[in-house]
């Protein structure tokens, strides 16, 4: 089974680490092309988790906020987006346990065709809700490692670092999602 992906492509202008310097010298502008740059990442995390757009832009917000203020302290070792994506997951994660509510990204991830016709975008849409479904219904650990990895296209160490789960236990988790996944669907043809 097959999941899209959000298109990755790399950041337009100066890189992370150029642009981390210029903030940490005072530059703000440096700050605002950065926040540019990850926003929508970020809303798609936090909308996985809030599933409301009032309360995923707030969370936007928050973890802007925590990224600039904890900035002095990102040493580098990661990537800037990996490091900026463990702040903006362990923010969610908190507040989810606060509310202890989990909702995945992929109940309102859509692919759109112009020259679809009627009845093929009722077989995508019956699809996408059978998928959307089936994902909702997993263990919130797999259905996290399953957000990350097929809808945020993270790779497995990428995906440890945000989590702080083991590569191994990623993978265990994607595939026993897929295989229930696969369980699942398989009854509903």
């Amino acid at each position: 089974m097959r999941f899209p992906r959000f298109p990755s492509s790399p950041p337009a202008g100066p890189d992370d680490a150029i642009l981390c310097r210029a903030i940490l010298a005072g530059d703000s502008e440096s700050f605002a092309t950065l926040a540019e740059r990850y926003r929508r990442r970020i809303f798609a995390l936090g909308y996985g988790f809030f599933k409301n757009a009032d309360d995923t832009e707030d969370f936007v917000q928050d973890v802007l906020v925590k990224v600039y203020l904890s900035l002095p302290g990102f040493r580098g070792e990661a990537r800037f987006s990996t490091w900026l994506m463990r702040i903006a997951y362990n923010a969610a994660v908190n507040s989810v346990r606060r509310k202890r509510e989990y909702t995945t990204l992929a109940d309102d991830f859509e692919i759109v065709d112009p020259g679809e016709t009627p009845e093929e975008r009722h077989v995508r849409e019956s699809a996408r809700r059978s998928i959307g479904e089936a994902v909702a219904a997993l263990p919130e650990r797999y259905r996290v490692c399953v957000d990350l990895y097929f809808y945020q296209d993270m790779p497995y160490g990428e995906i440890s670092e945000v989590t702080g789960l083991p590569v191994n236990t990623i993978k265990s988790h994607v595939f026993r999602a897929k295989k229930l996944l696969a369980e699942q669907l398989k009854d509903e043809t």
